[in-house]
């Protein structure tokens, strides 16, 4: 009764949003998927596939690890040097998702001030509760 059970999915290029679900029984059917990280359907864009399928010949693919174990992959650099120029800030940081942005952020916050409060309800993202 601990285990979660994840949906399972397979989205499919060039047909945003949808996908195909699985049941755990092994049945399938045709979804709609709104919930993902790809607002924007950038995942989907002809130009960032280009790119996706360049970059995997460039450096292969999976990073090795986090940055604080394997280091910083050289776009990720060149990309928050972009971002930061762009919106004229001394530095920029990416993160992998929201979720990761909004811990690290809040554990930051309460690392450097002491008497931080927050105050939260179940309105709020799962990563801020």
């Amino acid at each position: 009764g601990r285990y979660r059970v994840f949906t399972q999915i397979q989205r499919h290029a060039n047909e945003f949003p949808l996908a195909t679900w699985y049941s755990p029984e092994g049945l399938k059917k045709s979804v709609s998927v709104w919930c993902s990280n790809d607002y924007l359907a950038m995942g989907q864009h002809k130009e960032v596939m280009e790119a996706m399928k360049t970059a995997v010949e460039m450096y292969g693919t999976g990073a090795g690890g986090t940055r604080n174990i394997s280091g910083n992959t050289r776009a990720h650099v060149e990309l928050e040097q972009r971002l930061a120029a762009y919106h004229e800030k001394e530095s920029s940081l990416v993160f992998t998702s929201g979720y990761v942005a909004n811990e690290a952020t809040l554990s930051t916050l309460t690392s450097i001030l002491p008497d931080c409060v927050f105050i939260s309800d179940e309105e709020n993202h799962a990563s801020m509760i």
